[in-house]
């Protein structure tokens, strides 16, 4: 190979003919952490002046390399989970380096972006050289990168005060027992089964002078509260780690049961999980952390699914990505909305509906145009049957970014669909409840995530002929039966209490 760029979906591609004058005369390989879609191959070989050739992350590590990264960063002493992730990034960049190089050596390498899951030292090392291009978001300008630490911890402090008396604390109180909830319900209300009202001010004032005697001394009083909050949360409020404090942190989404990313360790080792269900311990297990099923939990069974007789409609759920574990790759979803478009040329007399996770678009995960990019894709597809939802909340809000939504927004697209797909979204367990059949699709070649719900018997794909051939048996009894027994299987599991 005489030439490889390395890129990120943070780089606006148009942008790259501002580097012609670095290539050699030759092929040309660019290296992506996301899937380059068709229509941004256009625009990177009409930049570049030369048709290249394509491969992503997830080409160049296999997914016992990605498990290796998630086991060998970790380090059970330091409390910080920043670090962590950091050194999950180092690791899985350097295998990724090492098996680039060795399946196609080049004497020209350009390093343009660094950011989105790349980390450049290992690149440097390797010897490629950094050129600048335009990106959309600065990564240069955070805060948090700031060189002078003074400022940047009294920024801190100012900002967690400001952040912790503006924020929402819920309060009940059952049996004779109060709890606190700290955060939004947005996301994990219907599943508690406790009636909120907004705590007074107090509370807040009480958990600023609690967190930060904490964090001084070491100590809190005792009480009988039980504090609750969600792992997504929590990244608001870090709810202390003290025997004092009685903090339970909440399940919040579907919890794959192979994620090998030790980052549960770091919310403390005193805290107990709570579940929504059985299943939902099973991550727990695998990392021998203490939780057990909520007792304070909503029992939510599936209904009775709904049959289509004739195939009209169908969503897609995506999922959320980013450095908390390697093996997961930016480039996972990207191939579930290039499936779709496949399937969706299959299928011309069926709508398709793909949603993005609101979470994309946050600058860590996967770059703030994530969404644009996909609506640019499935416009340049042309396939009057896929679309984008309409109906995605802006995770960017007065510039903080939220990372719990009113379920309202993902109702509006259920209305009128056939089935849901997705990767291991919970969403497509929420469309259960509503009667909506869902399949799960893993087109990423790595492990199955929603493994603990395959194994209950719904639905699973791995390539587009198991898509179709599944769209196509939606109408028959042999579906419905084997559909029914899964149903059945989740309900029982459900029922348990662990």
């Amino acid at each position: 190979m005489d030439n490889v760029i390395v890129i990120t979906q943070n780089l606006k591609l148009e942008s790259l003919s501002s580097i012609k004058g670095e290539l050699v005369n030759g092929d040309v390989l660019i290296v992506s952490t996301q899937f380059v879609f068709g229509n941004e191959q256009e625009i990177i070989d009409n930049a570049l002046g030369v048709k290249c050739q394509y491969v992503d992350f997830a080409d160049l590590i296999s997914d016992a390399e990605r498990q290796k990264c998630d086991e060998e960063a970790f380090d059970p002493i330091p409390n910080n989970v920043g670090a962590y992730y950091a050194i999950i990034k180092e690791k899985k960049n350097e295998v990724i380096v090492n098996n680039l190089l060795v399946k196609y050596p080049s004497k020209n390498l350009l390093l343009v972006c660094e950011d989105l899951g790349i980390d450049e030292i290992p690149w440097l090392k390797a010897g490629f050289k950094k050129v600048q291009c335009e990106y959309y978001y600065d990564h240069s300008q955070d805060w948090t990168k700031s060189h002078n630490r003074v400022f940047s911890l009294i920024k801190g402090v100012t900002n967690k005060i400001k952040q912790y008396y503006k924020g929402d604390i819920w309060e009940s109180n059952k049996n004779d027992q109060k709890y606190l909830f700290f955060g939004s319900t947005n996301r994990i209300g219907y599943r508690i089964g406790l009636e909120w009202k907004k705590a007074s001010k107090w509370e807040n004032v009480k958990f600023i002078m609690q967190f930060f005697c904490m964090r001084l001394i070491g100590f809190v009083p005792k009480n009988r509260t039980i504090r609750l909050t969600t792992f997504h949360e929590d990244n608001h409020w870090n709810l202390p780690d003290h025997p004092n404090f009685n903090v339970k942190k909440i399940q919040d989404g579907y919890l794959p049961p192979n994620y090998t990313s030790k980052y549960l360790y770091y919310f403390g080792p005193r805290v107990e999980f709570y579940t929504w269900d059985v299943m939902g311990q099973h991550t727990f297990q695998y990392h021998h952390l203490n939780s057990r099923v909520m007792p304070i939990r909503n029992k939510l069974f599936l209904p009775d699914a709904h049959y289509p007789k004739k195939l009209y409609k169908v969503l897609c759920a995506a999922s959320g990505t980013g450095d908390w574990t390697a093996i997961k790759n930016r480039s996972d979803d990207d191939r579930l909305v290039w499936a779709m478009g496949k399937i969706a040329a299959m299928f011309p007399e069926v709508e398709f509906i793909y949603r993005c996770h609101p979470v994309w678009i946050h600058p860590e995960h996967s770059g703030v145009n994530a969404i644009n990019r996909c609506a640019e894709y499935i416009s340049w597809l042309n396939l009057p049957n896929y679309k984008i939802s309409s109906n995605i909340p802006m995770a960017n809000q007065k510039g903080e970014f939220v990372l719990s939504f009113k379920r309202s927004s993902f109702e509006e697209d259920l209305k009128d669909i056939d089935i849901v797909f997705g990767e291991h979204s919970v969403a497509m367990i929420d469309a259960g409840f509503k009667g909506i059949p869902f399949a799960s699709c893993n087109m990423t070649g790595h492990r199955d995530f929603f493994e603990d719900i395959t194994k209950l018997g719904f639905p699973h794909c791995e390539s587009i002929e198991e898509i179709a051939n599944l769209l196509k048996s939606l109408t028959t009894p042999e579906f419905k039966a084997s559909y029914e027994q899964a149903i059945k299987n989740y309900n029982e599991m459900t029922e348990k209490e662990g």
